[in-house]
């Protein structure tokens, strides 16, 4: 789309779009039961001289709110970012990278896709990666086969803390950090090795901060 357009939700009606199949706001407009006149007003986006939204309509809020399947409040914070109780939550969509080894790491192709997750702000430190193996299946929290885990990529974690992290071959495993070192919660479980030295690690991707169990 044209970088003139500046419209507040203009995110969120091209995602829709896609996921409809539709390619113009004609189209748009006429199976979403939006005006076409409203719908261009939204996208071309309008603003005051102080900078601020020329705010739509009530109706037409909640209108492009059930269209788009998002929360009003969402849409009327983007208006007026200030607007009291614009510090809630809303619902953002988090990549699912790839396969993260439990036990050893699986470094299989992925397709793309997200997880939605809850945050204040901006999501773009946060990523995804969904489990392969049982050996931290055990302790307070288990993360199982299957499980994802969300990773905070500006937190590289502390001692007992759970981790995301690229190994020296490439590969990428979670794990708990005790010792400086990496270690596996689950010994039963003889997926790879239950202990990873310090100088086996290249990176920490970051700290999990989020498990979402296949049981859940």
């Amino acid at each position: 789309m044209s970088s003139e357009l500046k419209g507040p939700f203009n995110d969120l009606i091209f995602k829709k779009m896609r996921e409809m199949g539709v390619q113009s706001l004609e189209e748009f407009a006429r199976r979403t039961g939006i005006s076409r006149g409203t719908l261009y007003y939204l996208v071309k986006g309008r603003q005051t001289a102080t900078g601020t939204w020329v705010k739509p309509s009530v109706d037409t809020i909640i209108a492009l709110a059930k269209v788009l399947d998002v929360p009003a409040h969402e849409l009327l914070y983007r208006l007026d970012p200030d607007a009291p109780g614009s510090e809630v939550r809303t619902e953002k969509h988090v990549p699912i990278l790839g396969y993260v080894g439990g036990g050893p790491s699986q470094m299989e192709a992925i397709e793309e896709r997200t997880v939605p997750v809850r945050v204040k702000g901006n999501a773009a430190h946060l990523v995804a990666f969904k489990v392969r193996g049982n050996s931290m299946c055990a302790g307070r929290r288990p993360i199982c086969d299957g499980d994802v885990v969300i990773v905070n990529t500006q937190d590289k974690g502390h001692p007992g803390a759970i981790v995301v992290a690229r190994l020296e071959n490439g590969e990428y495993v979670v794990k708990l950090v005790k010792n400086g070192m990496l270690v596996s919660t689950n010994l039963d479980a003889n997926n790879g090795p239950p202990v990873i030295p310090a100088d086996q690690v290249a990176e920490i991707v970051g700290r999990v901060v989020e498990v979402r169990s296949r049981l859940d």
